[in-house]
């Protein structure tokens, strides 16, 4: 039971720790669409850090708290919202790809390299 109370309260610190660096990276970022990923990646986090604080309460307490019939745990409704939270964050990566993505100029530098690897060198006088 203390083991288990120490990983949950080293998650905790950790977590509240994640959030805070990445609260500066987000601040030092300019508006755009990378800021914009960072801010969905944050409530990612948060819902799941929400979740780790609730595990932990509950496990320093001892109190099974269950949503009567359902069989479950208020708590994982932060790990469901966390889950679409990044269904949305992904989708921001996608779009940022598409923003920044060089992926057809890659392929024409490549097909450029291959062709003067093929090219005969001249020689040297």
């Amino acid at each position: 039971m203390v083991h288990l109370v120490v990983v949950s309260v080293t998650t905790v610190i950790f977590g509240i720790a994640s959030l805070m660096l990445i609260s500066r990276a987000r601040n030092r970022l300019s508006e755009g669409s990378i800021r914009k990923y960072m801010d969905n990646f944050a409530i990612c986090l948060a819902f799941i850090v929400i979740f780790s604080v609730w595990q932990t309460a509950r496990s320093i307490v001892g109190v099974d708290i269950g949503i009567e019939g359902l069989g479950t745990y208020p708590e994982y409704i932060f790990i469901v919202f966390a889950y679409v939270a990044f269904i949305v964050a992904s989708f921001r990566v996608l779009k940022i790809s598409e923003e920044f993505g060089f992926k057809e100029d890659g392929k024409k530098i490549k097909g450029i390299l291959k062709q003067r690897a093929k090219a005969p060198k001249k020689a040297k006088k």
